[in-house]
C-alpha cells in the first residue's frame, strides 16, 4: 500500500469521525461568525492572489527596466544597443559576439534570479539578434526576422509598455515547447531613439497561484488575457465542488498589466463547512489532534525519516569522479522505493556522462599534442626547403625546385593555426601542391581533374580534409599508377549541404572490403593512450572523426566502390551562413 494511503486511512479514523459527531452540536452557534470569517478568508485569498500576480508582473517589468537603465561604469546595455539602431549598419561576427558577451553577465544574473524565464533576446533594427537563454526552450531561431508579425505590431503600438503573448509553441524559439513571452520596445532614455524589441520568453507556470490558494478544492482562481480571451492560469483541475448561482461569490479585478485580469470564484457552501465548528469542538479537536500528532510522529518518523536520512547521508558522502549506488529500500513499492531506484538510475547516468567527458577531454588533449608536434623544427624545415629551391633554381633543375616549393607550401598550409576553417580554394591549392610532387615522382602517369564551380570555391570548410583523400586515391585506388590513371574532384551545393567527391578509376573494393570500411567509419571515436599513433591516424577514419566532432552527427565521409571500376569518397558538410 502506498504511503499516502496509510496517511489517509490513519488520519481519517482518528480525526474525521469525531469531527462529524461534534459538528452537529456546534453548527448553529458559530454560523454568523463563520460567515464573516468566510468573507475575510475569501478576500484574503483574492488579495494575496492579486498581489502574487502583480509581483510576477513587477518582476518582468524589472527585467525590462534593466535593459533600459542598467549601467556599470563605462558599460551600458543601451550604449551597446545603439550600435545596432540603424537598419543600414553592418557589423562583424566579432562585434556581435562582443555585444553578446557584454550582456551575458547581466542576463545570467537575471536568469538565476528569476527561474521562470527561459531566455532574454533583443531584436535590433539592424537585423542582429542578441541574447541569452537557459536552454529550457532552446534559442531564438537563427536569423529570425519578426517583420510583419502581429505581436511586433501590437508591441510597437504600446510605445514601451509590455506586450504579453498567448501560451503556445512559438515558432521563433527552437525548443518547440509551450511558453509565453513578453515584448517591449526599447528606446534611448535621452534621445527616445528606437533601439530594438526586447523579448522575455517565460515558463507558462510563472502565474501559478497555488501557493496562495489555501482552499484549492473550493476556490477557482483564473488569470485571463483580455486581448485574446486566453486563460493563462486556472486551478479548475483541483476543484472538488460544483458552483451554483446561490452558493458562489465572485471577485474580479484588473492587474498591473492592462491586458490581464484576475477572477476568483468561491463556493460558500463548502467554505462554510470548514468553519462551522463550535468553541468546544475546536478545543476537543485541538486535544485530539495534539495527541494524534504525538502518536503519529512517533510511528511515522521512523518509517519515513530513516530511509530519507540514509539516502541523504549516501549523497553527502559521494566524492571524486565515481559515484556509488545504494542497495537499500529498492524492493519497496511506495514512493521511497521509487526515490531510491531513481537515485540509482541517476548515478548510473552521471557515471556514464563523467566517463564520456573524460574521454572527450583526452581526445582533445591528444589532438593538441599532434598539433604541437607539427611545430617542431618548422622554421629549420622551411629554411632548408628554401635553400634547396634556390640551389635547384641556380643549377637549372626545375623538377627539384618545383618539389621543394610545393613541399614547403604544403607544410606551411598544414601547420598554420589562424583558423581551422579555410576556403575550398585553399584546400584545392594544397591538393595541387601535393599532386605536383607526385606527378614528378610517378612521371606524369596520372591526371587530376578538378571540376568545381567558382561559387563553391569560396565556401569555408574544415582544413586538411581533401588532400588525404587524393593521397588515398593515388596509393590505394591507382596503386602507385599501376591501376587506373585519373582522379576527379567534383562538388555540388544545395540549400543546406555541400558535397565534395573524390573519384578514381583504380582498383576499387569488393563488397566485403567496402563493408569493413563503412563499418569502421561508423564506429565512435575512442581514446586508447595519450600520444599513441597508429597507421590509420591520417586515414579516412581520422578525417571522418574530425568532421563529425566539428559539425555533428550526419556529416562526414561516405564511400561507394565497385571492384575493378574505381572508388568514390563523398564529403558531406553543412552550408555555413555567408560561406563561413
Amino acid at each position: 500500500m502506498k504511503l499516502k494511503n496509510k496517511f489517509f486511512i490513519t488520519l481519517f479514523l482518528i480525526s474525521v469521525i469525531p469531527l462529524i459527531i461534534l459538528t452537529i452540536f456546534a453548527y448553529e452557534r458559530y454560523k454568523a461568525t463563520t460567515f464573516q470569517q468566510m468573507n475575510d478568508v475569501a478576500s484574503n485569498i483574492f488579495t494575496k492572489a492579486a498581489d502574487k500576480a502583480n509581483d510576477t508582473i513587477y518582476k518582468v517589468e524589472q527585467v525590462a527596466g534593466i535593459f533600459t537603465f542598467y549601467s556599470d561604469g563605462e558599460y551600458s546595455i543601451i550604449e551597446n544597443l545603439k550600435n545596432y539602431s540603424s537598419p543600414k549598419s553592418s557589423h562583424t561576427s566579432y562585434e556581435i559576439y562582443k555585444t553578446n558577451q557584454n550582456i551575458k553577465f547581466i542576463c545570467e544574473n537575471i536568469l538565476y534570479t528569476y527561474d521562470f524565464i527561459y531566455g532574454l533576446y533583443v531584436i535590433t533594427p539592424a537585423g542582429v539578434n542578441i541574447g541569452y537563454n537557459t536552454g529550457m526552450n532552446g534559442d531564438l531561431v537563427y536569423g529570425y526576422n519578426p517583420e510583419g508579425a502581429k505581436w511586433l505590431e501590437e508591441t510597437s503600438v504600446l510605445n514601451g509598455k509590455l506586450y504579453i503573448s498567448s501560451i503556445a509553441e512559438h515558432n521563433m524559439f527552437t525548443g518547440k515547447r509551450e511558453s509565453l513571452f513578453f515584448a517591449k520596445s526599447l528606446y534611448d532614455v535621452y534621445t527616445h531613439e528606437f533601439l530594438g524589441t526586447l523579448i522575455i520568453d517565460c515558463n507558462p507556470a510563472m502565474f501559478d497561484l497555488s501557493p496562495v490558494n489555501t482552499l484549492p478544492s473550493i476556490t477557482l482562481l483564473s488569470i485571463e488575457n483580455k486581448n485574446n480571451n486566453q486563460i493563462l492560469y486556472t486551478n479548475i483541475n483541483q476543484l472538488k465542488s460544483n458552483f451554483t448561482e446561490k452558493n458562489k461569490k465572485i471577485f474580479k479585478t484588473g492587474l498591473d498589466l492592462d491586458q490581464l485580469s484576475l477572477s476568483a470564484v468561491f463556493n460558500y457552501d463548502e467554505l462554510y463547512k470548514a468553519y462551522n465548528l463550535t468553541e468546544v469542538l475546536l478545543l476537543i479537536i485541538a486535544v485530539f489532534c495534539m495527541a494524534g500528532t504525538i502518536v503519529l510522529s512517533i510511528i511515522f518518523s521512523n518509517s519515513l525519516t530513516k530511509p530519507i536520512t540514509h539516502l541523504s547521508d549516501k549523497m553527502a558522502s559521494q566524492h571524486g569522479s565515481h559515484l556509488t549506488l545504494t542497495g537499500r529500500y529498492l524492493n519497496r513499492n511506495d514512493e521511497i522505493g521509487v526515490l531510491y531506484n531513481e537515485y540509482n538510475s541517476m548515478v548510473d547516468e552521471l557515471n556514464i556522462s563523467i566517463k564520456r567527458d573524460y574521454q572527450n577531454k583526452l581526445i582533445t588533449l591528444d589532438s593538441q599534442m599532434k598539433s604541437l608536434e607539427a611545430w617542431i623544427n618548422s622554421h629549420f624545415l622551411f629554411n632548408t626547403l628554401e635553400s634547396i629551391n634556390s640551389i635547384a633554381f641556380i643549377e637549372g633543375n626545375e623538377r627539384i625546385a618545383t618539389m621543394a616549393m610545393s613541399l614547403g607550401n604544403m607544410f606551411r598550409y598544414a601547420i598554420k593555426t589562424k583558423s581551422e576553417m579555410v576556403t575550398v580554394q585553399d584546400e584545392l591549392n594544397h591538393v595541387r601542391d601535393y599532386v605536383s610532387i607526385q606527378k614528378i615522382r610517378f612521371s606524369d602517369n596520372f591526371d587530376l581533374n578538378i571540376r568545381i564551380p567558382e561559387a563553391i570555391r569560396s565556401q569555408h570548410v574544415l582544413k586538411l580534409i581533401l588532400q588525404p583523400l587524393v593521397e588515398n586515391a593515388l596509393f590505394h585506388g591507382l596503386q602507385y599508377c599501376h591501376v587506373g590513371s585519373r582522379i576527379d574532384i567534383t562538388a555540388r551545393l544545395d540549400q543546406k549541404h555541400l558535397y565534395i567527391e573524390v573519384t578514381d578509376d583504380g582498383k576499387g573494393m569488393n563488397p566485403l572490403q567496402l563493408k569493413e570500411l563503412q563499418d569502421k567509419l561508423r564506429q565512435e571515436a575512442t581514446f586508447t593512450e595519450l600520444g599513441h599513433r597508429d597507421k590509420q591516424s591520417i586515414g579516412l577514419k581520422n578525417i571522418h572523426t574530425r568532421i563529425e566532432l566539428y559539425y555533428g552527427k550526419g556529416y562526414g565521409l561516405f564511400v561507394r566502390s565497385t571492384e575493378g571500376a574505381g572508388t568514390t569518397v563523398e564529403i558531406k558538410l553543412p552550408v555555413l551562413e555567408g560561406g563561413r
